[in-house]
């Protein structure tokens, strides 16, 4: 197999697309030919992709809104035969609208959705997810556990549990200081991630505690209200490039998350020797953090038993730490991609 054709809407600052983009480097790296096919080049990160990475945007371009998902498939649809896949990838939930429009067009392609967050509410997701994706061949999750809720919703179909790559420096060293509890929330300011709960904490945790939070987004103008008004020790610095020196100055990483697939940002902090809390929102959070010293994953949302996992945070050595995420090395990850496209069409 050789060509392999990404669908995505744009080039919206979020996770999912910043894996897909460096995917798409990486499997170039080994050799096949990516093109990247989205509705418009809107949202930020058309500049970070590979040069030798094809982009093809849909004219007219459609743009994120209300249905859009519905002219995107219709769009991509019209274009993807031209294109000449061997492999499609869909990467995210987001995208799975588009599966059986674009079966019909390529019907010898394989098809591969990546499942970016759980389905929910579950049970009644299951029988319109069944519906929309009977034109995938392949479903890739993000982590184990999420590879089972998959396999229960659509029995009999191909899952596998691959991980997203992370790239991650060498652990900076430590910029603390003395006496002062500084925490880190890195995140979409959108209700998915629960900014607000995080807030919750801070206040919580009162005077002895410093919140840093790095993201934007629709809540933006919201919780800078609540900030000044509640008059908290928080510190909003919106999308940065490099979270590495934020890391290096923090006691702790805080995740508010309702849900998640596989927060990429856990990684990324363990990677540094920085322990994590987080509300008990993602199967990935429980597969890597398997020692004491990882930090803790809360059942409850309550902000005063958050505060409490805070407090009892310890920053151990990062070595540590790092042996919990070497699964996510990227050329590792981007081959079992590569692999798992190639098993499918063997078998088509």
């Amino acid at each position: 197999m050789s060509g392999i054709v990404i669908c995505m809407q744009d080039f919206h600052r979020g996770g999912t697309e910043r894996v897909a983009i460096d995917l798409a480097r990486l499997w170039t790296d080994a050799g096949r030919a990516v093109t990247i096919l989205c509705g418009s080049v809107a949202g930020g990160l058309r500049d970070i992709v590979d040069p030798r990475v094809r982009v093809v945007a849909l004219d007219p371009p459609v743009r994120r809104g209300f249905l859009s998902r519905v002219a995107l498939a219709r769009g991509m649809a019209a274009r993807i035969a031209g294109l000449k896949p061997d492999a499609i990838f869909l990467p995210g939930n987001y995208h799975l609208f588009l599966a059986n429009a674009l079966r019909r067009a390529v019907p010898d392609a394989a098809i591969v959705l990546k499942i970016s967050n759980p389905p929910v509410p579950a049970n009644l997701a299951a029988p319109i997810f069944r519906v929309f994706t009977r034109g995938v061949s392949g479903f890739a999750a993000m982590n184990a556990g999420l590879a089972r809720d998959v396999s229960a919703i659509v029995p009999g179909r191909r899952v596998a549990a691959l991980y997203d790559p992370v790239h991650v420096a060498p652990a900076a060293a430590p910029l603390r200081q003395g006496g002062m509890l500084n925490i880190l929330w890195i995140g979409r300011l959108e209700p998915q991630k629960d900014a607000g709960l995080a807030l919750d904490v801070v206040r919580a945790l009162g005077a002895s505690a410093h919140l840093t939070m790095l993201g934007d987004g629709a809540q933006a103008a919201e919780i800078d209200r609540r900030i000044a008004q509640e008059k908290l020790p928080v510190t909003r610095l919106g999308h940065v490039a490099d979270i590495a020196p934020h890391l290096a100055g923090a006691d702790a990483l805080l995740i508010t998350s309702r849900y998640e697939g596989g927060p990429a940002v856990a990684v990324e902090a363990l990677a540094q020797g920085v322990p994590v809390v987080s509300t008990d929102c993602s199967h990935l959070l429980r597969e890597v953090m398997t020692v004491p010293e990882a930090g803790q994953i809360v059942p409850s949302r309550d902000p005063v038993v958050l505060a409490a996992a805070l407090r009892g945070v310890e920053r151990p050595s990062a070595e540590k730490l790092r042996a919990l995420v070497v699964r996510f090395e990227p050329r590792a990850c981007a081959k079992a991609y590569l692999d798992f496209f190639d098993g499918l069409a063997h078998d088509a």
